[in-house]
């Protein structure tokens, strides 16, 4: 019977889904055959890229009233480089402040960003993403978020970042708020959906864009674009060609944030600013490459070199803490905190259960396991909290010293620069309309996020990447479907949202021994634990019940992995892109669970 169901599956998956198909007529045959190429299907707004700045320009355009959207996504998975974000979204001044007693302004959150961008951002963009911040945070919460804790971080005057609650990583909160929204209401994602070329007529106006998925290559025909494809950090060609002094630098960026956005925008004539400008985070493990939250600083930690001193005021911009420490033994530095400070940041938990972060009862025992000279550090750590008692850092003219560092355990993590954020992209206006070459718009083709250039200058302010893919994800979203209405007005949708897939069965016969079992495997944020039910010789159950991985990303991989190691009955399944190794850590444990059912 079994046999059976598998081979009329078979003959679906031949077939192809009904579902999704557009409205229009196919194409011409594939030339040298006889088997019809892939229909062309229609859209109102298309968003290219899923990532955060995708995700919200595709809501905002809905709640406006747009009906026929759709997000395109090259990866297997939404969220983009928005699910690694640790931080939070700068805004001022907000409800959450004043509930805080904290004095913030539109005019200081302007001042902080274009000081710390070196003057170079275009300040009509930096006034917009002030002027609507604080509306961002609201809108955030509104749609299911948590942004309601606010921190310090670098660059910024005063507290201006706004955090989940719970402190953790502001990322995967709000990649989840997202993606729960576009379900909500019905967007389609085509995922594993390539955009390979925006298309415009004889006027230079969009009129569709050219995509390769599963089902082969077609055009979505469409009114409007939002380019939302990210930067192009993962790049390294493109990276050296703007920057040769980042060759060699690893990066904390997804691998798709490859510059596709760029390359298709430069093919239709789009205008391109600060594209030279490419950020590294100090804060990075040169081992997997593990981002270490700039919540960990702002909330107390510092920096020492290999010699157990400090070097540096930790709260300073990126890219002057990064070159700092590259100026130091190895071009590395030790990120070291306390158990107080561990205790107020949810995220430090995700690195201590990675093994990427070293502990000890006393300040001689951790310098002794880091290799760092005992007495350099402990009388480093007994001028900071002399420093940190007084409100005073003669040293480095560090302002906010959260705790004196003195409470057992202590703790360090090695850390060094990796390439971080990508300033430069393409022009754009306050309203979120991509420019030409000559300053004017590209009539449909709008943009926000990463892919964006002139927002944040030299160099970008912790909290501000999170600030920008909202706001101008909301701009793009609200003027992508004020052009459409303009330009006929929205259609009915005839792209649909894909189904949830059927859960899995068992398609081939095992011959395991009944019963449950447990075991564990490494996943990126450490140990994962789970538990595999057999029953009539077969797979049918797996259940992750412990595990540090990150939200956003693990529902992804145990959907995909565990539907496959239940379908398949065997553990020697693909791992799901840009969740390599949340699948092989449950593949890992799936496969040591096993062990005991042969």
């Amino acid at each position: 019977m079994k046999k059976i169901s598998a081979l009329i599956l078979a003959l679906l998956m031949v077939v192809g889904p009904i579902t999704g198909c557009g409205t229009e007529s196919a194409v011409n045959e594939t030339p040298g055959t006889s088997t019809p190429a892939v229909q062309d299907k229609s859209a109102d707004i298309v968003v290219i890229g899923a990532g955060g700045a995708g995700m919200t320009a595709a809501i905002q355009a809905v709640q406006d009233g747009a009906k026929n959207v759709v997000l395109v996504e090259k990866m297997p998975i939404t969220g983009g480089n928005s699910v690694r974000s640790t931080g939070g979204l700068n805004a001022a001044p907000t409800k959450y402040q004043e509930r805080d007693g904290i004095k913030d302004s539109i005019e200081l959150f302007v001042e902080d960003t274009m000081k710390g961008g070196h003057n170079l951002n275009d300040e009509s963009l930096v006034r917009t993403l002030a002027e609507n911040s604080a509306a961002a945070v609201d809108w955030v919460n509104d749609i299911g978020g948590d942004l309601s804790v606010v921190g310090m971080f670098g660059g910024a005057s005063v507290k201006r970042i706004h955090r989940p609650s719970d402190t953790s990583a502001v990322g995967p909160m709000l990649v989840t708020t997202l993606n729960n929204k576009v379900e909500e209401l019905g967007i389609p994602v085509l995922l594993n959906t390539k955009a390979e070329e925006i298309l415009v007529d004889a006027n230079g106006a969009v009129t569709g864009v050219k995509v390769t998925g599963e089902e082969g290559t077609y055009t979505i025909k469409t009114k409007a674009v939002v380019l939302a494809t990210g930067g192009f950090g993962a790049n390294a060609e493109m990276v050296t060609k703007y920057k040769p002094a980042l060759a060699g630098f690893a990066t904390t960026n997804h691998k798709g944030a490859t510059g596709d956005g760029i390359v298709m925008a430069e093919k239709i004539g789009a205008g391109f600013v600060d594209m030279e400008q490419i950020q590294t985070h100090p804060t990075v493990n040169p081992t997997d490459q593990t981002m270490y939250t700039e919540g960990v600083r702002g909330n107390g930690a510092i920096l020492v070199n290999k010699e157990g001193k400090r070097f540096i005021n930790e709260l300073e911009t990126r890219d002057v803490v990064s070159e700092a420490i590259l100026k130091q033994t190895e071009g590395q530095a030790y990120l070291l905190f306390d158990q107080e400070v561990r205790e107020r940041l949810k995220a430090i938990e995700s690195y201590i259960k990675g093994g990427i972060i070293v502990e000890a009862d006393t300040i001689e025992g951790l310098a002794e396991q880091i290799g760092v000279d005992p007495a350099n550090l402990k009388e480093t750590m007994e001028k900071y909290a002399g420093y940190q008692a007084s409100g005073s850092d003669p040293d480095f003219g560090r302002a906010s010293m959260e705790f004196p560092l003195t409470q057992s355990k202590y703790y360090a993590g090695l850390c060094a620069p990796a390439v971080h954020h990508t300033m430069g992209g393409v022009k754009i206006n306050t309203e979120a309309q991509v420019l030409n070459t000559d300053g004017n718009p590209i009539p449909g083709l709008f943009a926000g996020g990463e892919i964006t250039g002139g927002v944040h200058g030299g160099n970008r302010l912790g909290g501000n990447a999170v600030a920008d893919i909202v706001i101008f994800g909301r701009i793009a979203g609200s003027s992508a479907h004020a052009y459409v209405m303009e330009n006929g007005g929205t259609t009915e949708p005839t792209i649909q949202a894909a189904a949830k897939p059927a859960e899995a069965k068992p398609e081939v016969e095992a011959n395991y021994k009944d019963g449950t079992y447990t075991g564990v495997g490494q996943g990126k944020g450490g140990e994962i634990k789970v538990e595999v039910v057999v029953k009539d010789g077969e797979v049918i159950k797996v259940t992750l019940k412990d595990h540090a991985e990150t939200p956003g990303i693990f529902e992804n991989a145990e959907e995909g992995v565990v539907g496959e190691i239940i379908r398949k009955q065997i553990t020697e399944v693909d791992a799901v892109g840009g969740a390599t190794m949340t699948s092989e850590g449950i593949k890992a444990a799936v496969a040591q669970a096993l062990e005991a059912a042969k």
